[in-house]
């Protein structure tokens, strides 16, 4: 059938050619004209309806192979339907926020109910391809998932349309790797669509490349993402290995990639304001948020021309084509070392990019979370503990009986169960006063308290069911064992993370304008009183290291801040960085020891700072207390003799 495909492919690439200029035409006729502003690269007003073209070369098409025997008897009549009235309608669409834009609501609506076309002519994700082979219906779900699947695939699309010939190039190259791969899985009717689809973009991309002379605009991006998320639950439909779940995300890998990308990236910088988004926009509007940080423009910030980094992404969408080919025509032995691949691959890709707001751990973008009150609240740690509860017997019970049957698992999750020991463990955890312990001075006690807790409520939980099944045997033993293990991990790594996050946080806390060394500071309490210093009127103050005479320390942090060396390598360390004071706890150091870094400091003309702790007594009502007061200010006393 080779002479077939090759008239599919060239009918549709020669209507794009012939008709695209008739567009170009159109647009400028009505408006449609996209225009350059800050978040756009190109420089001249370029006219839109892209899609008018893509969309018109494929319809007609369709209507000719109807009248060639050797392609129409493999195309129904129901999917040539389906096709033209959710295309239709997604290309209406976009055609009317090509003119005027529309708000993302309508836009979204519309999509939803192209979407729901789709589903309800039968075309829809209804199950997926378990590692064993064995089909997993997803039931009621199939729905959501379908409509997911294509709305997210026609943003992701929208998105990346930002350059010459990108989002048609990257479409294309995703619509021949559908297309081989439907002819390897015998698959005639996907290959013929998708073959026409790529034959309307080839000859669309004529006018579209680099210097282009027509945009896509939202009737194209829109067009292109709707119609291959169809071709691509087409394709995955017939496929029948373990790894067909992945395959359509691997097609359409630098789309979805480019997309989960911008929604983390805007979501992390809405919980730290900065220059780009000076107001913090909390909560699922944040990756709505415009902005100039994607893939194609943080190449271009690297120096890449415009046709350069299309070409680069090209390559990516290629690879991503290649591996999805190869997961479907191997076995799993051999797939599974590919994916780890690709993924090594993309998480290098990604930290080259150059993303700030993905170093979530060195910025502490998670800590204004651990800040607010909800946080702290009793209720919402009780709340994700009952969840840690619930997550670690199901857990238990999957991993105990997966070399069982499907009865094995429904017997053990019933409804009482679950029931039975959540209400267990969350008792013998908020009697045991786990509740009573604070986020910032969790600690190794605490640690033990939670261990200690945990095997209690296993243990509890084991002999209620013993008692309500009559055998102290009904659970196997390695689901206790499993249940313990993973409760205690979520329990305790909760409540650890808050510790971690604030620990990297530190390293780059401090952007104040006077860079000071510390010395003197007391183990273990120095840091907790460093820290209320630091936030307590004295924000001008950045901590650069930290100086200790203990040369096991050496080279290591202590919550963030660097232990620099001990007082010998002063003069070394005031060398090679920028200090502009240095701050002393007097309480640890000697005479000798001061008189030397004064002596030092004075050479470097750097000033010495005294942080004062004092003992007073307080009276009340004649009665005397002894109280440890905490610093709010330096007492800005050099000491010098």
């Amino acid at each position: 059938m080779t002479y077939q495909y090759i008239v599919i492919f060239l009918i549709p690439l020669i209507l794009a050619l012939v008709l695209t200029p008739f567009v170009i035409r159109l647009a400028k006729l009505v408006g449609a004209i996209d225009y350059p502003n800050e978040r756009k690269v190109h420089k001249y007003p370029i006219p839109r309806f892209g899609g008018i073209a893509i969309y018109m070369s494929f319809i007609i098409s369709l209507y000719i192979f109807s009248y060639i025997d050797a392609v129409n008897i493999y195309i129904t009549k129901k999917t040539v339907l389906m096709l033209l009235g959710s295309a239709t309608i997604v290309l209406l669409l976009g055609i009317w926020d090509d003119i005027k834009e529309l708000k993302p609501g309508k836009k979204f609506i519309w999509q939803c109910i192209a979407a729901t076309i789709v589903y309800l002519a039968g075309f829809k994700i209804s199950s997926v391809t378990s590692f064993s082979g064995d089909l997993l219906y997803l039931g009621i779900l199939d729905y959501p998932i379908t409509l997911l699947w294509i709305v997210g695939i026609t943003n992701a699309f929208n998105l990346i349309d930002g350059l010459d010939g990108l989002a048609s190039g990257v479409a294309t190259i995703a619509g021949i790797t559908i297309f081989s791969i439907s002819i390897v899985k015998d698959d005639i009717v996907s290959a013929i669509l998708v073959l026409a689809f790529v034959g309307s973009l080839v000859g669309f991309m004529r006018y579209n490349f680099y210097n282009a002379k027509i945009f896509l605009g939202d009737s194209g991006s829109l067009l292109i993402g709707f119609t291959l998320a169809i071709f691509s639950i087409l394709s995955k439909t017939k496929s029948s290995t373990a790894f067909s779940v992945i395959f359509p995300l691997l097609v359409l890998g630098l789309p979805i990639m480019d997309t989960m990308l911008s929604m983390v990236r805007r979501f992390m910088s809405s919980l730290k304001p900065n220059k780009s988004y000076p107001i913090r926009k909390l909560g699922l509007k944040s990756i709505f948020y415009p902005d100039k940080k994607h893939i194609h423009h943080q190449l271009m910030n690297f120096g890449f021309s415009q046709r350069k980094v299309v070409i680069i992404l090209y390559i990516v969408s290629v690879i991503f084509g290649i591996g999805a080919f190869t997961i479907t025509m191997v076995n799993t032995v051999i797939a599974v070392p590919i994916l780890m691949g690709i993924a090594v691959i993309i998480f290098i890709g990604i930290t080259q990019l150059g993303y700030k707001e993905m170093a979530i751990l060195r910025n502490g973008t998670f800590l204004p979370i651990f800040e607010r009150p909800l946080v702290k609240n009793t209720s919402f740690q009780f709340l994700l503990d009952f969840f840690s509860i619930m997550f670690a017997f199901i857990s238990s019970i999957y991993l105990s009986t997966f070399l069982g049957t499907q009865q094995d698992f429904e017997k053990y999750s019933s409804f009482l169960n679950y029931i039975i020991i959540s209400s267990v463990q969350i008792l013998i955890l908020s009697t045991g006063g786990i509740y009573k312990l604070t986020l910032k001075q969790f600690a190794l006690g605490d640690v033990l308290k939670i261990v200690k807790l945990v095997i209690i409520s296993v243990f509890a939980s084991w002999f209620l069911f013993s008692i309500i099944y009559q055998s102290p045997f009904y659970f196997p033993v390695t689901m206790y064992i499993l249940d313990f293990y993973i409760l205690s991990t979520l329990i305790i790594g909760g409540r650890l993370l808050f510790k971690i996050l604030h620990y990297y946080a530190n390293m780059n806390k401090h952007d104040g304008k006077i860079n000071v060394l510390i010395y003197g500071l007391p183990h273990p309490s120095g840091v907790n009183i460093l820290e209320c210093f630091l936030t307590n009127g004295n924000l001008d103050y950045k901590p650069i290291g930290i100086l200790d005479d203990d040369p096991y320390l050496e080279g290591k942090r202590i919550n963030g801040y660097r232990i620099l060396g001990s007082h010998w390598n002063l003069h070394e360390i005031l060398n090679n960085s920028v200090v502009h004071e240095i701050l002393i706890f007097p309480n640890n150091v000697n005479s000798e020891v001061l008189e030397r870094i004064v002596k030092i400091s004075s050479k470097h003309n750097i000033r010495v700072k005294r942080i004062n702790t004092i003992v007073e007594d307080v009276v009340i009502d004649k009665t005397k207390v002894k109280l440890f007061k905490n610093i709010k200010q330096i007492q800005e006393k050099y000491i010098q003799k």
